[in-house]
């Protein structure tokens, strides 16, 4: 299935089976700004410009959470491996790490190491077992979701980080900044290395059309 936000706040699930809508999920009322599924197909997440963060039943429709946050919603993710654990990015707040039980749900804000909170986007690793955030700044941070300690600092770039996108095989994942270079890294490579020796596998750049942003970058 594939999951579809609009600019009105809903949400298509298209079935392929059948090329067409198999639900619509009504909820927001802005425009939505991220989905996730988690590991069984089962759940979805979505956020948007709404301050909500919603949790969705894909067989019925229906929405079986609500969260809401002091401030519009860039990007919600569920843990890879952990349906429990969320991670909220909220304009101009720290990035959050949610955990939800059978009766309540505790926030814990991700540390910063000092950057400027405007705009700090976030993903996790593949397997759920990292975070790696990025400042308007361009510094990177891997973070421990446990302890939420950091685990690893660098930066490569002095402009903002719009994206960071994990590879579904294998351990790398991208950077796309608002310097219009996309960046692929190794995460076991970074982890491993000094600061002074982190460098990117590869750096991509349209060298036709220089001024051109790169909208999105996902594998």
């Amino acid at each position: 299935m594939l999951a579809v936000g609009c600019n009105d706040g809903r949400i298509a699930v298209w079935e392929f089976m059948t090329r067409g809508i198999a639900r619509m999920c009504t909820g927001h009322i802005h425009p939505i700004t991220s989905l996730s599924w988690n590991r069984s197909g089962q759940k979805l997440l979505s956020s948007s410009t709404d301050w909500n963060v919603m949790m969705w039943d894909v067989a019925s429709g229906d929405c079986s959470f609500t969260f809401r946050f002091p401030a519009p919603i860039m990007k919600a993710q569920f843990n890879p491996r952990n349906s429990k654990m969320l991670l909220v990015c909220a304009m101009k707040n720290a990035p959050l790490l949610v955990t939800l039980d059978d009766e309540s749900c505790d926030h814990y804000p991700l540390p910063t190491d000092g950057e400027p909170e405007q705009n700090i986007i976030a993903s996790f690793d593949r397997r759920g077992e990292r975070v790696i955030t990025g400042s308007s700044k361009g510094k990177i941070l891997i973070i421990d979701p446990k302890t939420r300690e950091v685990l690893k600092s660098f930066r490569d770039t002095s402009t903002a980080i719009k994206s960071i996108e994990f590879s579904r095989r294998g351990s790398n994942f991208i950077i796309n900044s608002s310097d219009r270079v996309i960046r692929v890294y190794d995460i076991e490579q970074v982890c491993s290395a000094k600061d002074s020796e982190i460098e990117a596998l590869q750096r991509l750049q349209d060298l036709v059309n220089r001024q051109a942003d790169w909208l999105e970058a996902i594998y």
